[in-house]
């Protein structure tokens, strides 16, 4: 089971416990094991999930629009693939839907 304590996201079961597997700072989500260290998997823009380095670039894999997650590349377009609420790891639930989306991907485990 994951957990989100202060942009890091660890293995373990409690908040803060476990091995980091990634940060979340910015929208930018990295594999090291402080926030904005790393290197970048993907980044959140405006709902778009992207493969790029900073928000806003790299190719769009996947769009959150009112707690529907969908494959397509711009907010609200392609085929659905579930809620939000299917996504979500223990703690981040005050980060953005989009944002917790990315970090499952990137980091939990590829759906997009």
């Amino acid at each position: 089971m994951a957990n989100y304590k202060d942009g890091v996201i660890r293995d373990g079961s409690s908040l803060g416990s476990g091995r980091a597997l990634g940060n979340l700072k910015n929208g930018v989500i990295r594999n090291g094991s402080s926030p904005g260290s790393g290197t970048a998997l993907g980044n959140v823009k405006d709902g778009v999930i992207r493969t790029g380095s900073s928000p806003g670039s790299g190719s769009a894999i996947g769009n959150v629009k009112d707690g529907i997650v969908r494959n397509g590349s711009s907010k609200g377009s392609g085929t659905t693939v579930g809620r939000v609420s299917d996504f979500a790891i223990k703690g981040i639930e005050r980060e953005r839907d989009d944002e917790i989306v990315a970090v499952y991907h990137f980091l939990i485990k590829k759906f997009l």
